[in-house]
């Protein structure tokens, strides 16, 4: 691979791993970011890291790293909307079985990956704006108006991705809109080990710890949430729950407080063909994931290694040939597993009160290999 000239967009999770990778491997690559240098990783929320990214990581030497700056997660909670439990699991079935689960801030995760690439290594800035293909090679023109020829480009600028449109018609991809979304924050100098969720009826609430912190989101109906606007829903929400939950009340205090809250809304993206000749796309430009399964980033890292994997045994005159490979071993088990973020969105997204207390008294019964059962097939692989 040390004579391959590779060009990687986006610095996110999926196209800084993939630069890891082929450091490891001694390749020589480019990677761009639209961002600019002052506006990069300047935000971002909270990540659960399945083994399947944390082994990533240890394959890069950056565990320690990893470990120091996230938590174990002990436990998994679903509550009713007023705060009571209706059911908790351990995440032991993860953390002996497979390895650790762990939370941690996305911001971190990036500081940890660009820090082993080495910043000025990033050219920020500059985006793609033509692309054209010879029988084995790859003409591109940047924003800067310069230009430049590879043998591989490996499209990672996310789920709206900008350089996927040069390529691939719109009827080429597809989204998944849930029609719900909602406001993220952080509760800062907070310790817990524990993912709570409360399941509502047009509504949901999910406080996802990290290390020091805890990451708050609210959210229900797209439609309605907007039209109430942040603080009226918070407000009605807090009436809901009973006085006892401080860390609710506390949560939903902070998330009415922040100026200029982040709004997510929930969909994500499918594409039908990863690749155009020896142009592909990683992570989320080739398949989305809704943050519902918690397992979008470590998908993105797993499928990561898997292309590295397979480009490492792979010539210059056969990228293509690689990447068909990669795409046979990869592609069904992302999408496996974005479905099954689907189904899990169905189950948390209801509007009925009625549907909302029949799924509450089903779920008493449910153990948690039930509830994660595929999680622990793509783990597995």
């Amino acid at each position: 691979m040390q004579n391959f000239n590779i060009l990687i967009v986006g610095a996110g999770v999926a196209g800084l791993t993939c630069a890891n990778l082929l450091k490891k491997q001694g390749a020589q690559f480019k990677l761009i970011e639209k961002e600019s240098f002052d506006n990069f990783n300047g935000s971002g929320y909270m990540l659960g890291l399945l083994p399947l990214g944390g082994r990533v990581l240890t394959e890069l030497d950056l565990d320690k790293e990893y470990f120091d700056h996230s938590m174990e997660m002990a436990n998994y909670e679903i509550h009713k909307e007023n705060g009571t439990l209706n059911k908790a699991y351990s995440l032991d079935f993860i953390n002996k079985e497979y390895g650790s689960y762990r939370g941690i801030g996305r911001k971190e995760l990036i500081d940890i990956l660009t820090k082993n690439i080495g910043v000025e290594n990033i050219q920020f800035g500059t985006s793609v704006t033509q692309i054209q293909q010879t029988e084995n090679t790859v003409h591109v023109n940047y924003s800067n108006g310069k230009k430049e020829i590879f043998d591989l480009v490996i499209v990672a600028d996310g789920i709206h991705s900008d350089t996927r449109k040069l390529l691939w018609n719109e009827n080429e991809y597809k989204y998944y809109d849930t029609g719900w979304g909602g406001w993220v924050a952080w509760l800062e100098n907070q310790d817990l080990n524990v993912y709570k969720e409360y399941w509502g009826a047009s509504s949901f609430m999910g406080l996802y710890p990290v290390k020091n912190k805890i990451g708050i989101f609210l959210g229900g109906p797209n439609d309605a949430v907007k039209k109430q606007g942040l603080k009226s829903f918070a407000e009605k929400i807090k009436d809901e729950i009973l006085p006892e939950f401080d860390v609710l009340h506390k949560s939903l205090d902070r998330l009415a407080s922040t100026e200029n809250p982040f709004y997510w809304e929930f969909h994500d993206c499918r594409t039908n063909d990863w690749n155009k000749g020896n142009v592909i796309l990683l992570g989320d430009s080739a398949c989305g994931f809704l943050p519902t399964a918690g397992v979008g980033a470590s998908m993105a890292m797993d499928s990561a290694s898997a292309f590295v994997d397979e480009l490492s045994r792979t010539d210059k005159e056969h990228i293509e040939y690689g990447i068909k490979l990669y795409i046979k071993r990869q592609k069904k088990r992302v999408e496996t597993a974005q479905e099954d973020s689907r189904k899990l969105a169905k189950l948390m997204f209801v509007k009925s009160g009625l549907i909302a207390g029949v799924r509450d008294y089903a779920f008493r019964f449910y153990s948690i290999k039930q509830l994660a059962k595929n999680i622990s097939k793509t783990i597995e692989g």
